[in-house]
């Protein structure tokens, strides 16, 4: 069955997507803004980034490329902020930077390891605690608030 979308059902609504410059958060990134979100897009690398926000400025929609990395915690809350400042504290949160570096067991790069860890689970929590404030405060207000 498919559904058919009428209007734009994410109107008024901030997103965030995280891990926006390629793959399935650049497509989300995309297909939110599509739906009438306003889209903070946010990775580390600002080239990419900047493309992608003018592209959905293009196409009619708005973003804002916010080259992070979310595992700094401390440029995660700056980013919250700004999100907060230029289109209005975020509602649904796309927490999707990611990596998987995948080498033999006889060949273990602790390293990589410890990257996957940083990124996966540290940049996760990061994003979640950031922007939370801004998620409850959507709820408490009757609003829709999403984490995914």
């Amino acid at each position: 069955m498919t559904n058919l979308l009428i209007g734009l059902p994410l109107d008024g609504r901030v997103a965030v997507v995280t891990g926006a410059s390629s793959g399935m958060g650049e497509a989300t990134a995309r297909r939110l803004a599509e739906l009438g979100a306003s889209v903070a897009v946010i990775a580390r690398r600002q080239g990419k980034l900047a493309a992608l926000a003018a592209d959905i400025t293009a196409a009619g929609g708005k973003a804002i490329p916010l080259s992070v990395d979310v595992t700094d915690r401390a440029a995660v809350l700056r980013a919250a902020d700004q999100v907060a400042d230029t289109l209005a504290p975020a509602d649904l949160v796309f927490n999707n930077a990611g990596v998987q570096l995948i080498s033999a067991i006889d060949e273990l790069k602790v390293d990589d390891s410890q990257r996957q860890i940083d990124l996966n689970v540290t940049g996760v929590i990061n994003v979640i605690a950031a922007f939370l404030p801004h998620l409850t405060a959507a709820a408490e207000r009757g609003d829709a608030a999403d984490l995914v």
